[in-house]
C-alpha cells in the first residue's frame, strides 16, 4: 500500500522546525519526502490532503506503567495489546511497558506478555519498544511507590536473566541505585548486553553518580523524584544530572515537578537530552473518580493519580499533554519541545533508527495538528486511527 500526504507542514527534527512537502508511505515506513510541488507520483494507492495541518512525529513514552485500566505488570498478552491500543489513542505510537518492583515471577511474566504483544500487534496498536525494568534494584531510602518487600539488591545475573528473556524484543531498559552494593557489576553487565541504564530512586551523591555513568549509565529516572536532591553542598543525584551530559528524565504534569523546577531543568539540559515521560498509572485516561488498581483504591484527580491518604502515586495525563505543558511551562515554542517526547527517548533507548522523527526508512507514526496545536488525527504505520 502506498500512501501520499500532501500539502502539509512537516517537522524535522534537526532544523526543530516545519518544512513544507509531501510524505510518501510504502506500507508502514517513510519511503520518500517530497517538495510541496510535487506532482504525478506514481502508482499511489491513495492520496491525502492534510490541507496545511502540521505534523509531528508519533509520542514515545519510554517510561509509563500502565494506561486506560491497564497495568504493565497485571495484564496478560490481549491485556498488553489492549494497553497498547489505548495509549495509540492518545498520540502514544510507541512505548516501553515498566514494571514496577515486583517478585521475579510477575516480572518474567509481563516480559512474556510484552513479547507476546509486540508480536501479535493489530494496526492500531502503539509499538512496543522493549522492556523498562524500573524495580528492583533501587534505594529503600528512596522507595517512592515501590513495595520494599519486593525491593532486591542489584544482581547481575539475574538481571541478565531477564534481558535474556525478553528476546527477541531488541531493547531492554533498567534502573539501578548506583550506591548499592553490586551496582557496578550489575550496570556493566547491561551494558555488555546491549541494555541501557539509568539512575534513579536512589540516594547516592554526586561523585557515586558520576561514577556510575563511567560504569555506562546513561539517564537519570524522573528528575527531582525519588533522588537525592540538589544542595550547595551536597549536589547529589539532581545536581549531578543537571551538570552531566547525560539524558534524564522528567514528570511534567504540573504536580509531580513544580513549574519553575521543569524550567529550570530544562534551561540547564535543553532539548538534546531532556525525556519528558509520563511515569502514568493504569488508571490515566481514566475520568476523574475513585478506582481500584492492583488491589488498591486510588484517586484520578489534578491530572495525577493519588492514594486516598493523598500520597502522590502516578501520573494521568498524556505525553502529548505533557509536551505542551512543558512549552507552557518553559516558554518554549512547540518546535522546540517535539524533540523531548520524541527524538529523545528515541535515542536513549537505541530506537532513533526505527521512530523518533520524520525520516525516510522510519515507521510512519505521525500525529497531524489542527491550527490550536490539539491533536487532529493519529496516524500509526501511515493508518490513521
Amino acid at each position: 500500500m502506498k500512501r501520499l500526504y500532501t500539502n502539509a507542514l512537516i517537522y524535522n527534527t534537526d532544523a526543530r522546525g516545519f518544512m513544507s512537502g509531501s510524505m510518501l508511505v510504502e506500507n508502514d515506513r517513510i519511503s520518500e519526502l517530497l517538495p510541496p510541488e510535487t506532482i504525478g507520483v506514481i502508482g499511489i494507492d491513495e492520496k491525502i490532503d492534510l490541507d496545511g495541518a502540521r505534523v509531528i512525529p508519533g509520542m514515545i513514552d519510554m517510561h509509563t506503567h500502565g494506561h486506560g485500566g491497564y497495568e504493565a505488570t497485571a495484564v496478560d498478552g490481549d491485556g498488553m495489546i489492549k494497553l497498547a491500543k489505548s495509549y495509540a489513542g492518545v498520540g502514544t505510537t510507541s512505548f516501553m511497558p515498566t514494571l514496577m518492583s515486583q517478585p521475579l515471577e510477575i516480572l518474567e511474566g509481563a516480559i512474556d506478555a510484552s513479547k507476546y504483544a509486540a508480536a501479535h500487534a493489530e494496526p492500531d496498536c502503539a509499538h512496543i519498544l522493549g522492556v523498562h525494568l524500573e524495580g528492583r534494584y533501587i534505594s529503600v531510602e528512596k522507595k517512592g511507590a515501590h513495595n520494599p518487600d519486593y525491593i532486591a539488591p542489584p544482581n547481575a545475573d539475574e538481571f541478565e536473566s531477564l534481558v535474556r528473556r525478553a528476546k527477541p524484543l531488541e531493547r531492554f531498559h533498567t534502573i539501578c541505585a548506583p550506591e548499592v552494593p553490586g551496582a557496578e557489576e550489575m550496570i556493566r553487565r547491561a551494558v555488555s548486553l546491549g541494555a541501557t541504564v539509568s539512575i534513579g530512586h536512589s540516594n547516592a551523591d554526586c561523585e557515586t553518580c558520576q561514577k556510575a555513568v563511567e560504569w555506562g549509565a546513561k539517564s537519570y529516572t524522573h528528575l527531582y523524584n525519588a533522588m537525592s536532591a540538589l544542595k550547595h553542598r551536597a549536589p547529589g543525584c539532581v545536581g549531578a544530572a543537571l551538570a552531566g551530559d547525560t539524558f534524564a528524565e522528567l514528570i511534567c504534569d504540573g504536580v509531580h515537578i513544580h513549574h519553575i523546577a521543569v524550567k529550570a531543568a530544562y534551561r540547564a539540559i535543553g532539548n538534546k537530552r531532556l525525556v519528558i515521560v509520563t511515569d502514568s498509572a493504569p488508571s490515566a485516561g481514566l475520568p476523574e473518580g475513585e478506582y481500584v488498581m492492583g488491589g488498591a483504591k486510588v484517586v484520578v484527580r489534578d491530572g495525577a493519580v493519588f492514594l486516598p491518604d493523598g500520597t502522590l502515586t502516578g501520573g494521568s495525563i498524556s505525553l502529548f499533554e505533557a509536551m505542551m505543558n512543558l512549552t507552557r511551562f518553559c516558554g518554549i515554542s512547540l518546535e522546540e519541545a517535539v524533540p523531548c517526547a520524541t527524538a529523545n527517548p528515541a535515542k536513549l533507548v537505541g530506537a532513533y533508527d526505527e521512530v523518533g522523527s520524520l525520516e525516510v526508512g522510519k515507521r510512519a507514526d505521525f500525529i497531524v495538528l489542527d491550527k490550536d496545536n490539539n491533536i487532529k488525527q493519529i496516524f500509526v504505520g501511515g493508518v490513521g486511527l
